[in-house]
């Protein structure tokens, strides 16, 4: 055989050993890089909420330490979750080899090569984000969803069909899912909605891989434009969500209006005192009311010049001061 073919077969082999090698069995990262990747993770998990993200593989050296704040900043909080037996301890325990955890860090007594994965939730402008190593966590993901969107509340009700699966690896026990009912009504020509009623079905558990039907029935009082806002979570299972507007339609029986007799005052009691103004909330009531702006609407045309608020069903509120608190 050729000898220039020989050294050239010789160092197409030597770069396929170590390609292969560096995909199957990286090499362990510097802590400065592990940290990088993972905030990466991070980052790309706040622009899909209640989705895993397991971009990279990640090789961690022996004696490794990480903490919630080498990744938390002003609006991201950060957890940790081992959930593989293989490569953890139980959550606060020692041990000499696997991986020690607990919620706030995490310690490497040997070099591990675990699925390192991200998930976010946002709550109220704060990301609330979890590192999972060891298995993809379980995973929400919705295969169909059906509801009817036009129906008479005299005869039938509000139905929701969600066929979900559990894309993770990981068992979830408590997958549920959860409807908020929104009445949408117009104010001044702006389009408003008002929480009416909010259903959370029974949880079940799912297993890997696993796909059920989840179903819902809820009825409704009056017909009507609404909003549906359904979202299917769980314990620890990511999150999905959707929006529907229905039509409801049907006879409604029930009479709406004031009620002169009731009406209570409360006064501010940082107002009260020598040489200031009173200044107070005054409920006015209603009866057979469904909804609240329609208790504010009944008020609002037996007295137009008086500024009212949404309250309840049952009442409507103005903010006041003077001789208007007495």
């Amino acid at each position: 055989m050729n000898p220039f073919k020989i050294v050239i077969s010789f160092i197409i082999i030597i770069y396929l050993f170590f390609f292969i090698s560096n995909i199957f069995f990286p090499a362990a990262f510097p802590k400065e890089e592990i940290i990088n990747k993972i905030t990466e993770q991070i980052e790309n998990s706040k622009t899909k909420l209640g989705e895993y993200n397991s971009k990279y593989n990640i090789k961690f050296q022996k004696k490794v330490s990480l903490t919630k704040n080498d990744f938390e900043t002003k609006n991201t909080k950060i957890e940790f979750q081992c959930n593989s037996y293989r490569h953890c301890c139980s959550e606060n325990e020692e041990c000499s080899e696997k991986i020690e955890w607990t919620k706030n860090t995490v310690k490497f007594n040997e070099t591990a090569n675990p699925i390192t994965s991200t998930r976010c939730e946002e709550i109220k402008g704060t990301f609330f984000c979890k590192i999972y190593l060891g298995k993809i966590p379980a995973q929400i993901k919705l295969n169909d969803f059906s509801i009817n969107n036009n129906f008479n509340f005299n005869s039938d009700k509000l139905k929701i069909t969600a066929k979900i699966i559990n894309a993770g690896a990981v068992t979830e026990n408590f997958a549920v899912m959860q409807t908020k009912i929104f009445i949408v009504f117009y104010e001044n020509g702006e389009k408003k909605e008002e929480l009416i009623k909010e259903v959370s079905g029974k949880t079940t558990k799912i297993e890997p891989n696993e796909i059920k039907i989840l179903t819902e029935e809820i009825e409704i009082n009056s017909s009507g434009e609404y909003l549906i806002k359904t979202k299917i979570t769980g314990l620890d299972f990511g999150l999905t969500e959707k929006k529907s507007t229905i039509n409801v339609f049907g006879d409604t029986e029930y009479n709406c209006r004031i009620n002169k007799t009731k009406k209570e005052i409360f006064i501010y009691p940082e107002t009260i005192g020598e040489n200031k103004i009173p200044e107070c909330e005054i409920k006015y009531f209603c009866s057979n009311c469904l909804y609240a702006f329609e208790c504010k609407y009944a008020w609002k045309q037996e007295t137009s010049e008086k500024n009212f608020e949404l309250g309840t069903k049952d009442y409507s509120t103005e903010e006041t001061r003077g001789t208007n608190c007495s």
